[in-house]
């Protein structure tokens, strides 16, 4: 059981890379090659993604119109409901720890369940062979992100 928490809070706190780690990979080295690419380009992220996971034309719609929808809805909490932690923590003048930690968290709350509730569409469009290999690439690129991060 405790496996099973530590992986669900890994996948979790992976949620918001998920959606651009197929994309980076292929990140060209020059800075006016990657604004080419972004924002909003994600062609590149589709077509790695079809070929990583062997989707059908139809499944590749299907996480393409997912995605959309995630943004939207991103987009959507970010204009509305979105509240900056440090203006939070600094209303009174002085800065209140509690108060930014509880606004990073209310927000984060919300983001991974936004991110939730559409990767669980995305695996639902996806075979088990498929949700597998989804699992296992995101794994690595967590695993490869750690280990920049601690040597760094």
């Amino acid at each position: 059981m405790k496996k099973l928490k530590v992986a669900m809070l890994t996948l979790t706190l992976g949620i918001g890379l998920i959606g651009n780690s197929f994309a980076m990979e292929d990140l060209p080295e020059k800075p006016h090659q990657q604004a080419e690419k972004m924002p909003g380009n994600y062609e590149n992220h589709f077509k790695k993604l079809k070929q990583k996971l062997n989707l059908t034309d139809e499944q590749l719609n299907q996480i393409k119109e997912i995605k959309k929808q995630e943004k939207e809805e991103i987009k959507n909490f970010f204009a509305k409901e979105y509240k900056n932690p440090l203006l939070e923590a600094t209303k009174s003048g002085k800065f209140d720890r509690k108060a930014f930690q509880e606004t990073a968290t209310e927000n984060a709350k919300e983001i991974s369940g936004i991110k939730a509730k559409y990767l669980e569409k995305m695996f639902n469009v996806l075979n088990d062979q498929q949700r597998q290999k989804f699992i296992d690439y995101t794994k690595k690129k967590m695993e490869r992100m750690h280990d920049i991060i601690a040597n760094h």
